[in-house]
């Protein structure tokens, strides 16, 4: 049988340090690796991704994804294009929906603010907003922290990424047919990704699991750590 190996994709507007502050604070049952693609400017759509990490994967592996926001949308094409080599996913604060008409306007206002103002201007408003309003207001300085730690990313990286989530597919079809087996861990104020939305996704499909962390935005791992932690521990 295949050695198991924990894979944790970041999200966007972040790279693999995120993990840093996390991952290393529990003990897994597996090994685990923490790719970096924040500076990949050669993929233009979600599964360009997908394929490129899986080629950089040991090939004699049996795969569990832990994918954060975008690194959700890759570990969803990851399972739909390659099953065979994944045993499970965990979507941490992720969907399988496509983008909205609305979505896809805020895309391209990213896009082009990216394009005229460049990463620094973008990240701190952005990176507050992936967070519970009561976390942000009492954390200033991890605020300040994990704005200044990405501003090197390029903005040429950031862009393709936004028109990658922007074109990714529906992939609740997906989900219904699979035999893989899914975990959304949700926050119950994200402010990007809907938990009420995801749970109606979710209706009929049992094999699924959710779990909705309270006071929680769009970083479980910072703004509850421990849940997060015991919600993966229990699925994996």
């Amino acid at each position: 049988m295949a050695n198991s190996l924990l894979v944790f994709l970041h999200g966007f507007g972040e790279d693999a340090r995120i993990w840093d502050d996390f991952v290393p604070n529990f003990s897994w049952p597996y090994s685990y690796v923490c790719p970096n693609y924040a500076e990949w400017t050669d993929c233009y759509r979600i599964s360009d991704y997908a394929q490129k990490l899986l080629a950089k994967l040991p090939g004699d592996a049996s795969l569990i994804i832990v994918g954060h926001s975008m690194g959700g949308y890759i570990a969803l094409a990851m399972a739909e294009l390659f099953p065979d080599r994944i045993e499970r996913v965990i979507l941490l604060h992720s969907t399988a929906s496509a983008d909205s008409e609305e979505k896809k306007n805020q895309r391209e206002k990213t896009k082009s603010f990216l394009q005229v103002h460049g990463v620094r201007s973008f990240l701190g408003p952005f990176v507050s907003n992936l967070f519970a309003p009561a976390f942000v207001n009492s954390n200033p300085l991890v605020m300040r922290e994990l704005s200044d730690r990405y501003v090197h990313l390029p903005a040429e990286a950031l862009i393709a990424a936004t028109e990658a989530m922007k074109q990714r597919p529906d992939a609740w079809d997906f989900l219904e047919k699979t035999a893989l087996p899914f975990l959304f861990i949700l926050g119950d104020e994200d402010a990007l990704i809907p938990h009420e939305a995801i749970l109606r996704g979710l209706e009929g499909k049992a094999k699924h699991k959710c779990v909705i962390l309270n006071h929680v935005g769009h970083q479980g791992t910072y703004e509850a750590p421990n849940a997060c932690f015991q919600a993966m521990a229990n699925f994996i």
